[in-house]
């Protein structure tokens, strides 16, 4: 579906989350911080995100949710930000991701994949990425410091892309550049970010936020 109101027409920003729920959010980071502020940390990354991904109005854009789709928080922000709320469906974080895009791209032409860990993504990141779709390429990484990677953009899905992944390890992104790149697909990698896991990464954001 076309939607003239948005920079990139027929296009989504799907940004994944989990349910702001103690004890269930940045559990590494929790190990070093405790849960409460664990909870706090998510909950402003979460809303700083869907800020981001909404202000400048680039495309329509989802909330995917693990957990609660019910809860006070998450429907708050759909309501302020005018977004729909889906609930994720795999049983690992791969499974969930394919299905998220193969879905959203039956009713659009390209889609960007993004988490809420991501402190420095801006709407710049977010738009090189839909540039590099539309100038052709069939995957766009946004490669992360740690080995991983905070964004993935696409014009179709492979369900192999998102398989036997060491999830949360700093194989990641490696292991996801050769499955993409196997399969024949036209791959471009945006600049290295960084995203927030452990007590260091924690430690980096205060030192920029003045937290």
């Amino acid at each position: 579906m076309i939607n003239k109101d948005f920079k990139y027409p027929s296009t989504k920003i799907l940004v994944f989350a989990k349910a702001p729920e103690e004890g269930k959010v940045k559990t590494r980071l929790a190990s070093s911080i405790g849960d409460k502020a664990a909870l706090s940390f998510h909950e402003q990354m979460l809303e700083r995100t869907l800020e981001t991904a909404c202000k400048y109005k680039l495309a329509s854009v989802e909330l995917h949710v693990s957990g609660n789709t019910d809860h006070s928080l998450i429907q708050s922000l759909a309501i302020q930000y005018d977004i729909i709320v889906r609930a994720q469906y795999g049983s690992d974080l791969g499974e969930r991701m394919y299905y998220a895009l193969e879905q959203s791209l039956l009713g659009c032409r390209y889609c960007v994949l993004i988490g809420t860990d991501c402190p420095t993504m801006n709407v710049d990141y977010l738009a090189n990425a839909f540039t590099a779709l539309i100038r052709g390429q069939d995957v766009v990484l946004g490669p992360a410091e740690d080995g991983g990677y905070v964004l993935i953009g696409v014009r179709q899905a492979s369900r192999d892309w998102f398989n036997n992944i060491a999830w949360g390890s700093r194989h990641v992104l490696e292991q996801s550049r050769q499955k993409i790149l196997a399969n024949g697909a036209q791959l471009e990698e945006l600049q290295p970010l960084w995203d927030v896991d452990q007590i260091t990464d924690f430690q980096r954001w205060q030192l920029q936020t003045g937290m």
